[in-house]
């Protein structure tokens, strides 16, 4: 994507999402807080996964890792594995064995070896994180 074409579609999310402004005046700086378009609050807790993919040249490859935080959407991970965004992967929790196919929303370089990696299921799947019943008392 060119980056005039990044520029554009930036814009018309920010019309679409126009950020909550708050004018802190005690120390004459302007902040700008987003609104959380999450469906379920996030939950920060280690849930040890194996995830499985392919390369960008189709080679096959599995890594064993764990979650930074989840949602009933999908969660936050960190892994060594070059993925981008738009990739799909599939995601077996070691706590219950149960396995779905998620899609990488986005990767940030992290300070160590790995990335993080916030994935999204197709369509919300709370149980999917060990019985935790996210959104009712689990509040972060």
């Amino acid at each position: 994507m060119s980056v005039a074409r990044k520029i554009l579609a930036m814009l018309r999310w920010g019309k679409l999402y126009p950020a909550k402004r708050t004018d802190h005046r005690s120390n004459g700086t302007r902040t700008v807080e987003l609104p959380d378009r999450r469906v379920t609050p996030r939950v920060h807790v280690h849930i040890p996964l194996f995830v499985y993919g392919h390369t960008q040249t189709g080679d096959p490859f599995h890594e064993e890792t764990s979650t930074i935080s989840i949602n009933g959407a999908g969660g936050l991970i960190s892994m060594s594995s070059r993925v981008q965004p738009g990739q799909r992967l599939v995601v077996t929790n070691q706590g219950n064995d149960q396995t779905e196919q998620c899609i990488v929303v986005s990767v940030v370089a992290g300070t160590t070896d790995g990335s993080n990696i916030a994935l999204k299921f197709p369509t919300p799947m709370p149980q999917f994180w060990r019985g935790l019943e996210i959104g009712k008392s689990h509040r972060v």
